[in-house]
């Protein structure tokens, strides 16, 4: 009795892994989609317009309340609800905004959250601003000496050199699956923030207060 059960037993867990595999990985590639698709839009000249979001993201597209005739917010929203219900990962999401005005799309922003423990989180920001000659850079922590919760955020315009874009739109997404998950933002923005020996947060990026470019005009 014992060997015949041991077939199905088996092939029930081989399904399971199987199925698991599968949705780590079609996790991980929607992730990407969304972060490439961010920044196409930032590259995009002129700046995109709202049918161009929709045409992205199709009904994953939802618009927040609170909308004017003149400016409205939508969202997209990734989770890995279903790994933390399992409880195989920590619950984490990553969240974009895109602001919208008169109908074109005047900047946008990632929220990338992680659960610490079984009440904290830890969020890494990334906001991009659309406008004609906005090169302005900047980031928060900046210093190499911030406690392990601190939240991480960055600014960047979209006139700013694509290299630069593409290093703040690195997250980890594997966060999003990883068992344990992650606990700080050099864990989902390793291309920005490192943890140090000392288990603080350090910038890598060199910077001047916070400021990698100033805005024009800067007093």
């Amino acid at each position: 009795m014992i060997q015949r059960l041991t077939i199905p037993v088996m092939a029930v867990s081989v399904a399971a892994c199987g199925l698991l595999l599968l949705y780590t990985h079609l996790l991980h590639k929607h992730a990407d989609s969304v972060l490439q698709n961010v920044y196409e839009l930032s590259q995009q000249r002129p700046a995109p317009v709202l049918a161009d979001v929709q045409q992205r993201f199709g009904r994953e597209l939802k618009q927040l309340d609170g909308c004017s005739d003149s400016k409205c917010t939508y969202t997209v929203l990734l989770s890995n609800r279903a790994l933390a219900a399992a409880r195989i990962a920590p619950y984490a999401e990553i969240k974009s905004y895109f602001r919208v005005e008169r109908g074109l799309v005047v900047g946008t922003m990632i929220d990338y959250t992680a659960t610490v423990g079984r009440r904290d989180s830890v969020v890494s920001h990334v906001q991009i601003d659309f406008c004609e000659g906005c090169q302005m850079f900047a980031l928060h922590p900046w210093d190499n000496s911030s406690p392990l919760h601190t939240n991480g955020l960055v600014e960047i315009g979209s006139d700013a050199p694509a290299q630069n874009i593409r290093t703040v739109l690195s997250l980890n997404t594997r966060c999003m699956t990883m068992f344990g998950g992650c606990e700080t933002v050099a864990d989902l923005l390793p291309t920005v923030w490192q943890r140090t020996a000392n288990k603080e947060i350090a910038c890598r990026i060199q910077n001047d207060r916070g400021f990698v470019v100033r805005p024009a005009n800067w007093p």
